[in-house]
């Protein structure tokens, strides 16, 4: 019967086995079980036959089995033999056989230490490479991860590993966390020291600790005497120059489970799998980012039809809203059809100036540049019992003071050098007319003291002259500025802003009345095609959605100028790439160009026509209105408090808050009116 001697680990067994195969390895359902780490778990076999003959088979092993100081597959053993696996020495014996002998050499064996080195060594070199090429060659990120840390686990004949690596904001990201059987730690981020691990990743360098409890560097650190650590081993994962993440292995039972050998293996295996580890990320980020781009181009292509068939359904409206204007016009109501727009705010805007033309008193129309407050201005004289009358209009913000004084009020001949003769100035020529005062904010305090004294007498008196002037004149003003505010800052009368501000109007900017973009671009593009011989040129629907996303600082004005350049400088259909640098600059990102803020825009812009058109359905009570959208009504709160939209759906003032109540809206179109074009539509 053969007799088997196991050294391992500063034990001696003495073993006898009567079976004819015995199975030598990690795993529990070996015959000879032993636990040196670099033993595989199913390692050798050796076979006995009936007349005592034995064979050591390698069965697969991933370090190999070595008999007597050489690596075999399979040989034949005699009593005496050595059979190494890691560092465990089998020692075979049997009755002697004096006709036997051994088909392997068998020289004179080195010392046990270096026998042990050159085998480690040996076999290290060899799982290295084996694991490099299995590195090189995964490309599923999920199995690459887990096989960085079984390969460490290996390497180093740890207990646990872990990959961590560091995200946004110096985060720690745990992708993978197994013990040496393949399982799966729980809870990994509760299951090692993360001051260990933070101290690698913020220092780039590799950490070895014998045992962890009694190492004076990590005094004071409660989690590793929490966790009940000894030896701990852990090397960053460095690529182009920077720490991206560390692997953390660990043996919480045995004190020196890891040596300076250990450290070195491990370094080397970390320099290629932080190769590996970063590649595979790039490619999960590249596969990421291509699946963004498509479901953005999808919803880009949903939200394109969306808007065609919004455009389409516009358009049949606008039809019979112009003719609904014309029939009113020929009943003897208001004409407004050289104003384009169709939005709410639009509406709002027709209804106030129904009201307002009527009258005879002072208007001030207040908005930003480009938002159309002459053609309002010209939409209230023309509408008005002065329409057959002169429509006067003066910018003072472009005349110096005593040129600007001079023009409205007029001159007597010798009232300055070159006054050669009188000049009767823009209130008489205005004469039971109407007055336009554009940016009338930018007056000078002695032109306005002189306004103030006309608007309160109705006469004046020219530069240089001595007798006052009589006239009739309704005075419409406009600016830019609040005058409220530029009253508190001393830089306006207030006196005079009560006689302006009599009748009050606030234009919205282009931004907050989106809906009408379309329509304006399509106005403009007819008109100036005409007027430039390329009549019937068209857009591409993605230009149309750019020009909808754009937040246009310059109003209606900017619009007008832009579908002017596209006209001159475009093929037809015009496209995206001829539009201003400022826009495209405006509507990309380096991710998705043209993409990302633009849908933003449009949804947004989607999303304020649809609110308003609820609540205007919903006469003002957001309750049914939220109904309608399918919303809560507190979301429906939330958005207008967003889209700063007040119950009635008008835009909100400065300082205005959403009202909280669900009551009905009073009056016809609330404190402020909404935005008009900044071009003529055709009748």
């Amino acid at each position: 019967m053969p007799r088997f001697i196991v050294h391992a680990e500063g034990e001696r067994r003495e073993l006898a086995f009567d079976k004819p195969s015995i199975l030598i390895g990690r795993g529990s359902g070996t015959d000879l079980r032993i636990g040196d780490r670099l033993a595989s778990r199913a390692h050798a076999r050796i076979d006995v036959d009936g007349n005592g003959h034995a064979v050591v088979v390698d069965v697969g092993s991933q370090n190999g089995t070595f008999l007597n100081g050489q690596q075999i597959l399979n040989a034949d053993l005699r009593s005496g033999d050595v059979v190494s696996i890691g560092t465990t020495r089998i020692y075979y014996e049997r009755e002697p056989d004096p006709n036997e002998t051994s088909l392997i050499a068998r020289p004179t064996l080195p010392n046990d230490d270096l026998v042990r080195r050159l085998t480690r060594e040996r076999s290290n070199h060899l799982r290295l490479q084996r694991i490099s090429q299995a590195l090189s060659t995964e490309s599923d990120v999920e199995k690459l991860l887990t096989l960085v840390v079984d390969s460490l686990i290996e390497l180093a004949g740890a207990e646990r590993g872990f990959l961590i690596l560091r995200e946004a904001e110096q985060a720690l990201h745990f992708v993978a966390a197994r013990n040496f059987d393949g399982d799966q730690v729980p809870e990994p981020e509760l299951a090692i020291s993360r001051s260990i691990a933070q101290r690698v990743l913020e220092s780039g360098k590799s950490l070895l600790s014998v045992n962890a409890g009694d190492d004076q560097r990590f005094e004071g650190v409660q989690s590793i005497t929490n966790l009940g650590l000894r030896s701990v081993l852990v090397v960053p994962l460095t690529a182009q120059g920077e720490t991206i993440g560390a692997v953390y292995v660990d043996h919480r039972m045995t004190k020196g489970a890891f040596d300076e050998e250990d450290l070195r293996l491990a370094e080397a295996f970390a320099g290629q799998a932080a190769v590996a580890v970063h590649r595979a990320r790039l490619v999960t980020h590249l596969v990421d980012a291509n699946k963004q781009l498509e479901e953005s181009q999808e919803r880009v292509r949903l939200l394109n039809e969306e808007l065609k068939r919004r455009v389409a359904v516009q358009e049949v409206e606008l039809v019979e809203v112009r003719a609904r204007l014309r029939e009113r016009a020929a009943a003897g109501g208001n004409d407004y059809s050289r104003i384009v727009g169709r939005s709410k705010p639009m509406m709002d805007i027709f209804r106030l100036l129904d009201r307002v033309v009527a009258s005879d008193f002072p208007v001030h129309v207040f908005g930003e540049s480009g938002t159309g407050k002459e053609l309002i201005a010209r939409a209230i004289h023309e509408n008005g019992p002065r329409a057959g009358q002169r429509f006067v209009s003066e910018n003072c913000a472009a005349l110096p003071d005593s040129l600007l004084e001079s023009e409205l009020f007029g001159y007597e001949r010798g009232a300055f050098t070159g006054a050669r003769q009188s000049k009767k100035g823009l209130l008489q020529m205005a004469h039971k007319g109407t007055l336009f005062l554009d940016e009338v904010g930018d007056m000078s305090p002695d032109v306005q003291k002189k306004l103030l004294r006309f608007l309160q007498e109705g006469e004046f008196r020219p530069v240089g002259g001595r007798e006052s002037v009589h006239v009739d004149v309704r005075i419409i003003s406009a600016s830019n500025k609040d005058l409220a505010e530029i009253v508190a800052k001393g830089e306006f009368r207030e006196d005079l802003m009560y006689r302006l501000n009599v009748l009050p109007m606030r234009l919205p900017p282009l931004r907050d009345r989106k809906d009408d973009i379309p329509l304006l671009a399509d106005t403009f593009l007819k008109r100036f095609g005409r007027e430039s011989g390329r009549a019937g040129i068209k857009m591409r629907p993605e230009v149309l959605d750019a020009l909808c996303a754009y937040h246009w600082p310059g109003n209606v004005r900017e619009l007008e100028n832009e579908i002017r350049m596209l006209i001159t400088f475009s093929d037809d259909p015009i496209t995206l790439d001829r539009l201003s640098e400022r826009i495209r600059r405006a509507l990309s990102t380096p991710a998705e160009p043209a993409l990302r803020e633009g849908l933003t825009g449009r949804v947004e812009a989607l999303e304020r026509a649809e609110i308003r058109r609820a609540l205007e359905d919903a006469t003002g009570n957001k309750s049914r209105a939220a109904d309608v959208l399918g919303i809560s009504r507190f979301a429906l709160q939330r958005k207008l408090e967003k889209y700063r939209i007040g119950a009635d759906g008008r835009p909100l003032a400065p300082g205005e808050t959403v009202d909280g109540g669900d009551e009905e809206p009073q009056g016809e179109a609330g404190a402020a009116p909404a935005a008009a074009g900044d071009e003529e539509r055709d009748a």
